[in-house]
Order: C-alpha cells, then sequence, then structure tokens
C-alpha cells in the first residue's frame, strides 16, 4: 500500500487496514503520549495515544526512515557486543 493510497481512504478503511495487515514494530512514551510505530506494507503508520484518556490524538504516515531513528535510539546493542 502506497501512502497516497492509505491516506486517500477513509479513517474506518484506514483503521481496518492498520488492525488487519500492519505489523507492530515499537512503541516509545514522549510525556503524557505513548508512539507506537507500525509497518503497512510499503509505509510507517504512527499513532500517537494521550496516555491518560486513552485516546488516538494523532496518525501520521511516512515512508523516510529517517523518521524512524527516535526509536531505533531505544534499541541497546550492548548485548551484540559482548
Amino acid at each position: 500500500m502506497k501512502d497516497r493510497t492509505y491516506t486517500s481512504t477513509t479513517d474506518i478503511e484506514r483503521a481496518r487496514a492498520l488492525w488487519e495487515k500492519g505489523v507492530f514494530l515499537a512503541q516509545r512514551t514522549e510525556g503524557f503520549h505513548t508512539l507506537q510505530l507500525y509497518q503497512l506494507h510499503d509505509i510507517y503508520v504512527e499513532v500517537s495515544w494521550h496516555t491518560h484518556f486513552n485516546v488516538a490524538l494523532k496518525v501520521t504516515t511516512f515512508s523516510e526512515t529517517s523518521h524512524l531513528d527516535p526509536y531505533l535510539e531505544a534499541i541497546s546493542l550492548d548485548g551484540l557486543l559482548t
């Protein structure tokens, strides 16, 4: 699925596609927000949740790998180096 195809569908169709075909990759926390990263075919989908109210605040799609940097920073390579 291309980024343009995903964003041109309805909210319900996007949610269904993410639920049925998305692959959960990582999660990180920023203040009161939990950000969850999914891969859906050739795009990434980031869902921002408010941790206290448990509501999705924003859904962002991207295909550039530079947006993955905040998730990569949380991965420890110590076990690979010993």
